[in-house]
């Protein structure tokens, strides 16, 4: 009875052991908030894609914040957005991975007239040190389509 009761256990321990080191443990670490700084070009929304932004922290703070440095030919990019713009007003750290990305909408002033909201909130997560992926509500922001990639480090 004992011998079963042996082998029983080193199954289940090793059971334990392979599920354990199966375990993706990059999730454990905490994603530094300033890997989001440097010069990124958004792709994976028609209207949007490359415009560049650069993320840099404020002046005396660590918070940091998403400027245009560059924009692309859509037609109402070049009536609503200027260069120098704020186009991230926030980063909200959700996990040690993720985070809340604050986007404002282009024609925010006209949204505020009319009591609209002025800004979109994205679940933002880096898929590779270079991707960063932007999803809403309870989507995963791994598989987005929408993605901020790097043109250059800080």
């Amino acid at each position: 009875m004992t011998f079963f009761k042996n082998k029983i256990r080193y199954l289940l321990f090793l059971t334990v052991m392979i599920v354990v080191g199966s375990c993706d443990s990059s999730k454990l670490n905490k994603t530094p908030i300033n890997q989001f700084e440097g010069l990124w070009k958004l792709d994976g929304r028609s209207m949007f894609d490359g415009i560049q932004i650069s993320i840099t922290s404020k002046e005396n703070s660590d918070k940091l914040i998403g400027r245009v440095t560059k924009l692309n030919e859509n037609k109402y990019i070049k009536m609503f957005v200027d260069s120098g713009d704020t186009w991230i007003s926030g980063f909200k750290r959700i996990s040690n991975y993720q985070f809340e990305l604050t986007e404002k909408k282009i024609g925010s002033q006209l949204f505020s007239l009319y009591g609209q909201s002025t800004s979109t909130n994205f679940k933002a997560q880096f898929i590779d040190i270079n991707t960063i992926g932007l999803s809403s509500n309870n989507s995963d922001p791994e598989k987005s389509k929408i993605v901020y990639r790097r043109v250059k480090k800080k």
